[in-house]
C-alpha cells in the first residue's frame, strides 16, 4: 500500500496544516493510518506526523519514505520537565491547566496521569503553534487525545479523532472520558457501523457529529492471487499474535484438517507475546511442516505472500479483557488481492465479509466450523475463485482509498474553511550541538556562545539550535528559556530505524569511515553517522537551510556526512580539548567552508586564555595580581558568524 496515484487526486492549492498525533509511531500493524494519510497529503493536505513515544522497534514499512510530511517527537523527559517549570514560574501553567487537570485527577482517577498528558500536551501545543498546524487529528480514543485534549485548552488548536473499537470500549477506561473527548471534538470518526453505534449509544449528546469512514486502502496495488485449481490449500493469516486474533483457536482446526487428509501449508505473519506459546501448540500437535511463522513483513512482502496464497483466514475472537477485532485492514487487504476470506461473526467483520457471498464466516472459537470451512474452500476451488473476485468488486466498491479519503477530506475542508495556510517557523541555518545543556565541568565558552545565537535580533541570520543529547545539567547559564530555543534529535531507536530502513545510504557513509584515519574511533563515527542520516532527511525536506554549523568537535563529523550526503556547506569549530585527532580535523577542513581550530587558527578563541597578569621591563620580568580580562565574547562571535554567514 503505497501512495496514492496523485493523477488520480489532483491536488488543489495548499490547505491549512494538519497534524496527526499519535501515541507511539510508527507501528506496524496500523498500515491504514499510513494509507489515509499518504491519501490526505496527495489531496493537497500538508501534515505533520507527531508521536509521544519513540516507536516499538526499528522496522519501517518501505511507503514510510513516501511521505513529505515531518514526524516529530518530543524531547527527553528532562527537557519537558524544564520546559513544564518555566511555564509554573510565570504562572500559564496553572491558568491554563490547574483546574482542569485536578477535575481529571478527580473524576477519572490518578492512573489517567492528567500532569502528564498536560505535560506532553503543553510541548506539543507550543511545537504546532511554531509549525502552523490549525488542526490536529488522532487514530484511536487513547492517551493521545486525552492529549489532544490539553492542546486545544492550551493553543486553541482544535481536534478531531477516528475511533477504532477496542481502543474506547475496553483501553481507554472511563465512558465519562470518552463523552468528553467526543464532546470537545470537532467531529469523531468511526471505522464501522458496529462502532458508530456504540459511540452514539455512549456519547448520546454528540450523536450528531460522530460519522463511520472505514478504513481504505489502494486497491490498484494489490495484484490478482490466482488461487491453485490442485496441491495443498495455501492458508495465510496475518495479525499480531495476540489473543484477540484467535490463531490458538486455527491451530486447533488444522488439526482437525490433517485429521481429514486435507493438504494444507498455514503462512502465520506477524509477532506478539503469543508466539512463544503458538509454536508450542503447533509443535505438540504434530504440526510444524504444515506451519510457517513469518514473523513480521514489510508491506511489499505481504502482498507477495497474499498473492502466493489460496485464502485468507482470521478466526478472531473476544478476549478475556473484553477486547477484539473490529474492521481488520488485513481483511480489506485480502479481498483486494481477490482472496475468499474465512473469519467470524464479530462485530464490524460482517459488514466486510459477505457471507456464502466473498468468504464463509463462523462462530468465534467454533474450531469445528472453521475447520469445515477451510475444507469446504479446499475441496472446492472454483468456489473459492468465485468469493475472491466477489470479494474485491466489494472492497473497490466500499473500501476504495480514493473515496474513504475524500469523504475524510470533506470534513476537513468544512471545519477549516475559515483558517487560513500558515508557513512554520525555521531558522536560515542549523547550528549542531552534541548536548545540552553543556555539563557545569565544560568549558562556559559553549553556553555563552549558544546564548548569543539564541537571543541575536538581527545581527546574523535566525539559526536552528539542534542538539543532540540532552545533558543532566537542569539550567545554562544565560538561555533560562532553553527549552524553548533548542530542539533535539528523536530517541536513538528512531535513528536505528532510519539506518536500517537505508541500507544504501548507509553502506555509502561506512565507507568514508577509512578517510579520516585514526583520527576518531570507529565507535563514535557511528553514533555520528546515524545522527547524520537523519538530520540529511530533514534537510532535504524542509528544503530551505542555507548552512549547516558544527560548534564543536564532537559533532563535526556529523556535520561533514550530513555535507557530503546533501551538499550543504558546512563549517565547524574545535576545542583545544578535543577527542577529534589531528589527521580527522585535517580531512573535515578540506570540505568546510570555515573552521575555528583551537590547535592551529582561532578565531572562535577556544584555546583556553593566559589570563596571568605580566609586567616587562627590559630583562625584568614580573607576575602581577589579579586576572587579565577575557575579550569581548560578543564581538568574538559577532565577526565569526557574520563572516561565516555572509558567504
Amino acid at each position: 500500500m503505497d501512495s496514492p496515484d496523485p493523477q488520480e487526486a489532483p491536488a488543489p492549492a495548499a490547505r491549512p496544516r494538519i497534524a496527526y498525533l499519535f501515541s507511539r509511531y510508527p507501528v506496524v500493524s496500523q498500515t491504514f493510518c499510513d494509507s489515509e494519510m499518504l491519501a490526505l497529503e496527495s489531496r493537497g493536505f500538508d501534515l505533520d506526523i507527531a508521536s509521544i513515544n519513540p516507536p516499538p522497534n526499528a522496522f519501517r514499512h518501505e511507503r514510510f519514505d513516501h511521505f513529505d510530511a515531518e514526524v516529530f517527537y518530543p524531547p527527553p523527559s528532562p527537557v519537558l520537565g524544564k520546559l513544564k517549570s518555566l511555564r509554573e514560574k510565570d504562572g500559564s501553567w496553572d491558568a491554563k491547566f490547574g483546574d482542569m487537570i485536578a477535575r481529571h485527577d478527580r473524576d477519572y482517577g490518578a492512573s489517567f496521569k492528567a500532569a502528564t498528558r498536560a505535560r506532553n500536551g503543553l510541548y506539543f501545543a507550543e511545537l504546532f503553534k511554531k509549525r502552523g498546524i490549525r488542526h490536529v487529528h488522532v487514530h484511536f480514543a487513547n492517551r493521545a487525545t486525552h492529549t489532544a485534549l490539553f492542546i486545544k485548552q492550551w493553543a486553541g488548536i482544535p481536534f478531531s479523532f477516528t475511533a477504532h473499537a477496542q481502543d474506547f470500549m475496553v483501553d481507554l477506561g472511563s465512558d465519562d472520558l470518552l463523552r468528553e473527548l467526543c464532546r470537545e471534538a470537532e467531529f469523531v470518526v468511526g471505522v464501522s457501523d458496529f462502532s458508530c453505534d456504540l459511540l452514539r449509544k455512549t456519547c448520546p449528546d454528540s450523536a450528531a457529529k460522530i460519522t463511520r469512514i472505514y478504513n481504505g486502502i489502494a486497491m490498484e496495488q494489490f495484484p490478482t492471487a490466482p488461487i491453485e485449481e490442485f496441491g495443498p490449500l495455501r492458508i495465510i493469516s496475518i495479525g499480531r499474535l495476540i489473543e484477540f486474533k484467535g490463531f490458538q483457536h486455527l491451530v486447533v482446526a488444522c488439526q482437525k484438517l490433517v485429521k481429514r487428509g486435507i493438504d494444507f501449508h498455514w503462512t502465520l505473519v506477524g509477532e506478539g507475546p503469543l508466539r512463544e506459546a503458538l509454536e508450542q501448540q503447533v509443535a505438540a500437535a504434530g504440526l510444524k511442516p504444515h506451519v510457517t511463522f513469518a514473523g513480521v513483513q514489510s508491506q511489499e512482502s505481504v502482498k507477495r505472500l497474499l498473492v502466493n496464497s489460496d485464502v485468507f483466514c482470521l478466526p478472531c475472537i473476544v478476549d478475556s479483557k473484553g477486547a477484539s477485532d473490529i474492521l481488520p485492514t488485513v481483511i480489506t487487504e485480502s479481498m483486494a488481492c481477490s482472496l475468499p476470506v474465512v473469519s467470524t461473526h464479530l462485530v464490524g467483520v460482517p459488514e466486510m465479509v459477505v457471507p456464502e457471498g466473498t468468504g464463509l464466516l463462523v462462530e468465534p472459537k467454533d474450531e469445528t466450523a472453521l475447520a469445515d470451512a477451510l475444507a469446504r474452500l479446499a475441496n472446492d476451488r472454483e468456489l473459492a475463485r468465485r468469493f475472491g473476485k466477489a470479494g474485491r468488486a466489494r472492497a473497490e466498491e466500499v473500501f476504495e482509498l480514493r473515496e474513504t479519503s475524500r469523504q475524510l477530506a470533506a470534513k476537513f475542508d468544512q471545519i477549516l474553511a475559515e483558517k487560513d495556510h500558515t508557513k512554520p517557523e525555521s531558522g536560515d541555518w542549523i547550528a549542531l550541538i552534541d548536548t545540552w545543556p553543556p555539563e557545569p565541568t565544560d568549558d562556559t565558552r559553549l553556553a555563552d556562545e549558544i546564548a548569543w545565537l539564541a537571543t541575536q535580533q538581527g545581527q546574523v541570520p535566525h539559526p536552528t539550535l539542534l542538539s543532540a543529547r540532552a545533558g543532566r545539567s537542569g539550567d545554562a547559564a544565560g538561555l533560562t528559556d532553553w527549552p524553548e530555543k533548542i530542539d533535539f534529535f528523536p530517541d536513538a531507536l528512531v535513528l536505528e530505524a532510519e539506518w536500517q530502513a537505508h541500507p544504501d545510504r548507509a553502506a555509502e557513509v561506512l565507507k568514508w569511515r577509512d578517510e579520516l584515519g585514526s583520527g576518531i574511533d570507529t565507535e563514535s563515527f557511528l553514533v555520528q553517522a546515524r545522527r547524520a542520516l537523519h538530520l540529511a532527511r530533514l534537510i532535504e525536506k524542509r528544503g530551505h537551510f542555507s548552512h549547516l554549523h558544527a560548534t564543536r568537535a564532537d559533532v563535526a563529523v556529523t556535520a561533514w556526512i550530513v555535507h557530503r550526503l546533501t551538499n550543504i556547506p558546512f563549517s565547524f569549530a574545535t576545542e583545544a580539548s578535543s577527542q577529534l585527532g589531528t589527521s580527522a580535523i585535517d580531512r573535515l577542513s578540506a570540505d568546510a567552508v570555515k573552521v575555528s581550530r583551537a590547535d592551529t587558527d582561532d578565531p572562535l578563541q577556544l584555546r583556553p586564555a593566559d589570563r596571568t597578569r605580566r609586567l616587562v621591563i627590559g630583562s625584568l620580568k614580573m607576575k602581577l595580581p589579579g586576572e587579565k580580562s577575557l575579550p569581548n565574547k560578543s564581538e568574538i562571535f559577532r565577526s565569526f558568524y557574520g563572516s561565516l554567514l555572509s558567504r
